[in-house]
């Protein structure tokens, strides 16, 4: 099985454009409301935190990435720990991936049904969300990286666009008192951001190999960049919806769909919080087609299989049932999403990229 080098190479840009859909996705549309309900109007401090710490967590993959020849996470676990141990880790990832992919699939369907067409049954859309990202990420991940070049734009372009048209309604003073509950609120929005959508950057350990080698300096340039956008553009979102509503931008569970929504220019500019729908569409499709690659590498990788697209369809279809039958409803959605799904992302996915670098960061002080 190939660990180093897949045929399907990618360019700097294009990887560093999928770093942006894996942060981004769904992201710019759900993350102020559960950010404005922990810490209030200091969620985008909170957003500059986890930033950092997702800083941190990519450092650490590029620093895997670099001293390990260009593999990926399961060919330097084998490395480190043997492959025993390396089936053990990665169970949980899979695991985990399995939980993000029915999520995401499971909040395009509630997001549907909630505010635009309520009579329609959520596995309508379920079902066809993760049949075309499915489509998607058999083509190939060249492919895909080429396709969400364009997607992106249109994403980066329908949102800014809203957060513009919307500078009537904004009050900076509804950003004050700062730290008006104390630190803890902020920690507690830290631990949210934390895990989605910053660190979620440990998954690319399993991307990075599609990128050939000669172009390492030029990839890791783009995706400390790509990275910074996506801090932009979510403290942004919580910027604005925050000067908006204020506090209560935390009763909104899609806050900048309802901000597009207060927007109306008489006989030119109207409805267009269908933009944002878009927007959020577009960035979960994207999300899990990434995601769907990735657990299908994970797979792959780990057993030796000589195709590398034949368990696609097959993952595609449990995912499918996982998002029908994960939450038993929206209440139950958001907690899952917004506490367990951080926790999960932290203590699985960047505490193995944390420990992994310290087990090479100690053999490279013996040789």
């Amino acid at each position: 099985m190939r660990e180093k080098l897949p045929l399907s190479s990618i360019s700097p840009t294009q990887l560093a454009t999928l770093l942006f859909v894996v942060t981004v996705g769904s992201a710019i549309v759900y993350i102020p409301n559960p950010l404005t309900v922990a810490a209030g109007n200091d969620a985008w401090i909170s957003l500059l935190l986890a930033y950092g710490l997702g800083i941190v967590v990519l450092t650490c993959v590029l620093y895997l990435y670099n001293k390990h020849d260009g593999i990926s996470l399961i060919g330097y676990s084998r490395r480190l720990i043997g492959n025993a141990m390396t089936v053990v880790i990665a169970l949980p990832l899979i695991g985990m991936l399995f939980f993000a992919i029915g999520a995401i699939d499971t909040g395009i369907g509630n997001f549907l049904t909630t505010v635009m067409m309520d009579k329609t049954p959520p596995y309508v859309f379920n079902s066809i969300s993760l049949i075309i990202a499915s489509l998607t990420a058999r083509a190939g991940i060249q492919v895909t990286a080429r396709m969400f070049v364009l997607l992106v734009a249109l994403l980066v372009i329908f949102s800014f666009a809203v957060l513009i048209i919307a500078i009537p309604l904004y009050d900076p003073e509804r950003l004050l008192p700062l730290l008006d509950n104390g630190f803890k609120p902020v920690l507690h929005g830290f631990f949210i951001a934390g895990g989605f959508p910053f660190g979620e950057v440990a998954l690319f350990s399993m991307i990075l190999p599609f990128v050939n080698r000669k172009d390492a300096p030029a990839a890791i340039a783009k995706l400390y960049t790509a990275f910074t956008y996506t801090a932009v553009v979510l403290i942004l979102s919580t910027l604005c919806t925050t000067m908006a509503f204020g506090a209560a931008a935390a009763t909104y569970n899609y806050s900048l769909y309802r901000l597009a929504s207060e927007i109306q220019v008489p006989e030119i500019f109207q409805r267009s919080e269908a933009v944002i729908a878009i927007a959020l569409i577009l960035g979960s499709y994207m999300k899990a087609t990434v995601l769907l690659i990735v657990l299908n590498q994970i797979i792959v990788q780990l057993f030796r299989l000589p195709n590398e697209q034949a368990l696609i369809y097959p993952i595609t279809l449990i995912c499918i049932l996982l998002s029908l039958t994960l939450f038993n409803n929206p209440a139950d959605f958001e907690q899952q999403v917004y506490v367990i799904w951080p926790f999960t992302v932290v203590a699985v996915g960047c505490s193995l990229i944390f420990l992994f670098t310290f087990i090479t960061w100690l053999k490279n002080m013996t040789k």
